[in-house]
């Protein structure tokens, strides 16, 4: 496994302003403050960071502010996934030319549901993402958005045309293992990410080293704490602090919708992070209030 995929990448938020536009300062305060409490890189424009709730244009232009606050210091995956084979391409070149280190993409998104799009068409589209890039291609499998659900042998393929690593985001630690072995069958160096730190010790356990942690938004110093405690061996520790992730995670999503919690949180704890962009929703007063209280009593604020 390539190390500099290894340790906790948060999945970037989105910063807007209350007008929905994009809010730069916002985006700078939040990667300043994780890098702060010890993340290993960054995902950027992907679920959490409401890439599907931006243009091609503002989509460069977040790379570029992540990029630019970054200045090469941490390790910074861009997710590049769209519609079309055409625009997915066009966002992966421009992420290869700011420096970052790899570029993940999600099925098409849309028309997979209608399965409109057979296994050969599938794996054309990742073969042409990795033959337009020097940088490594990662598939971003999340059945749950993107209606399609990828199979160990499927993943295979992938890996056979040059995708080099992927984030799953299935939900599954024992598809996850599959996904990992079928495609270590291939490469060797495959590099396999848990998409949930909600199953980090147990994926750490079977040599995964790398996970893009939602929850590291929130409570970057949570997530960056467990990994260390894997790292040690310590695993009364890393059980611990296991199971408090799991706690926190089902606070965070007091609002039905786990990535919004993240703003909540942060503004908790003194981070101007702007705001979401429309459908979303911040949790309401209740919602924040209860969360407060929650992540007290776990001891990961106070009062």
């Amino acid at each position: 496994m390539d190390n500099r995929f290894e340790g906790i990448y948060p999945p970037l938020i989105a910063s807007f302003t209350d007008d929905g536009d994009l809010y730069e300062e916002g985006f700078r305060n939040v990667v300043r403050y994780l890098m702060g409490e010890g993340v290993h890189g960054f995902f950027i424009n992907g679920s959490y960071g409401s890439s599907v709730l931006m243009t091609i244009e503002e989509r460069k232009r977040v790379a570029e502010i992540v990029h630019d606050e970054v200045r090469g210091r941490l390790p910074i995956i861009t997710h590049v996934g769209e519609a079309s084979t055409r625009a997915t391409i066009e966002l992966a070149k421009h992420a290869e030319t700011l420096g970052s280190a790899a570029v993940a993409a999600f099925v098409p998104y849309y028309y997979p549901g209608a399965n409109a799009y057979d296994e050969g068409q599938i794996v054309r589209h990742y073969a042409e993402i990795a033959d337009s890039v020097r940088i490594p291609t990662f598939m971003y499998n999340n059945p749950r958005t993107s209606g399609y659900h990828l199979t160990p042998e499927t993943l295979a393929k992938l890996v056979a045309v040059g995708v080099a690593g992927m984030k799953d985001s299935s939900a599954s630690f024992a598809l996850l293992g599959e996904f990992n072995q079928a495609a270590a069958q291939v490469n060797s160096g495959f590099v396999c990410m848990c998409g949930s730190v909600a199953m980090l010790q147990p994926a750490f356990n079977i040599g995964i080293r790398g996970c893009v942690a939602g929850t590291a938004n929130a409570f970057p110093e949570l997530a960056v704490a467990l990994y260390r405690s894997l790292e040690a061996r310590d695993w009364r520790r890393s059980r611990d602090l296991q199971n408090i992730v799991i706690a926190e995670r089902k606070i965070q999503a007091a609002s039905g919708f786990r990535p919004a919690g993240c703003y909540t949180f942060l503004k908790l704890k003194g981070i101007d992070c702007g705001t979401v962009r429309r459908p979303w929703r911040e949790p309401n007063e209740q919602e924040a209030e209860f969360m407060k209280k929650e992540a007290v009593k776990l001891g990961l604020l106070t009062l």
